[in-house]
């Protein structure tokens, strides 16, 4: 409580901040530049995770099957998502860079006739067609902005998106609602979109299905919010795993991998898809890996953001 008030202050600098810099581009001070190609922004308005990676996907390979050929730019910090993509999509346009109107630029080059901004929503340097912001189910009882709270934004700019997805892992259906109905208060319900990560198979550290682990299970994640993920293992085994827990987007070193050889002697090894392109690189990986699989499903909102995709096609 005491950390609260000595950060009031400070968010409320944080917000003002927000407030003037929104201004300053609505009246064309900061100006927003636009690309030759259609620009879909996919973004947070919070810290931690929300299902962007997966909903990216589902555009990207959206796209690819209305026969565009999409590029899709992280930023350097996501190298790790930029993994996942690739191996999802081994043939895809996938761009890093720091200045994501550069790697648009190459993507662009490389054939790109639409660009997908991954993490853009806050980018608004650059020009976007459809602006698509994700707000999770699970952090329904956060609307302070940073460093108080985990909102990069105040809550009220999901307003200048075209569509915003309430996503949920584990929270149930009631609690999503009760998300929908926050953002109702700033979207009109028909931009409002929620999708769910289902729990799909269990898989081998290349992808090939595999049995559920039984006996002890030992999370190791690199994610954001990876007490989710803890509670999806949970649910699934019947069992409370152990974990090792690296900060979100953490790049796994030999000594890392040399310390979990013999933390998980006796262990079920339980990791994310995310965790595990990063794994992958090292020629003595673990043994005895599980994969968790989750997939994206629709649960509202759907037509309207393939209707939004035909548009972009008509464009090209």
């Amino acid at each position: 409580m005491a950390l609260d008030i000595v950060l009031l202050p400070i968010e409320v600098v944080y917000r003002l901040c927000a407030h003037l810099r929104s201004l300053l581009y609505n009246i064309g001070f900061l100006t927003t530049r636009k690309l030759e190609v259609p620009v879909i922004s996919v973004g947070n308005i919070t810290v931690g995770g929300t299902g962007k990676t997966p909903f990216s996907r589902w555009i990207f390979e959206r796209l690819t099957k209305i026969g565009m050929s999409p590029g899709l730019i992280s930023g350097d910090w996501g190298r790790d998502e930029h993994l996942l993509h690739q191996s999802w999509n081994p043939k895809g346009n996938f761009v890093i860079n720091r200045e994501k109107s550069k790697g648009a630029e190459v993507a662009i080059i490389q054939g790109a006739d639409v660009v997908i901004i991954d993490d853009g929503f806050q980018h608004l340097q650059l020009g976007r067609d459809v602006d698509v912001v994700l707000v999770a189910a699970e952090q329904d009882d956060s609307l302070k902005c940073l460093p108080r709270g985990i909102l990069r934004e105040p809550f009220e700019f999901i307003s200048r998106a075209d569509m915003v997805i309430v996503s949920r892992k584990t929270a149930s259906k009631s609690v999503a609602e009760r998300m929908v109905r926050k953002v109702a208060d700033f979207v009109p319900e028909e931009k409002i979109g929620q999708i769910y990560l289902e729990f799909s198979c269990w898989t081998d550290i290349e992808g090939n299905p595999i049995g559920a682990p039984v006996g002890k299970q030992l999370v190791i994640t690199s994610i954001a919010e990876p007490e989710l993920l803890i509670e999806i293992v949970e649910s699934k085994t019947g069992e409370m795993p152990e974990s090792e827990i690296y900060r979100d987007h953490h790049d796994f070193t030999q000594s890392d991998l040399d310390y979990l050889r013999i933390r998980s002697e006796g262990y079920n090894i339980v990791i994310t898809e995310k965790d595990g392109v990063k794994l992958k690189k090292f020629p003595d990986v673990l043994d005895n890996i599980h994969v968790l699989r989750l997939d994206m499903k629709w649960e509202r909102g759907e037509s309207r953001m393939i209707e939004m995709l035909r548009r972009i096609e008509e464009r090209v």
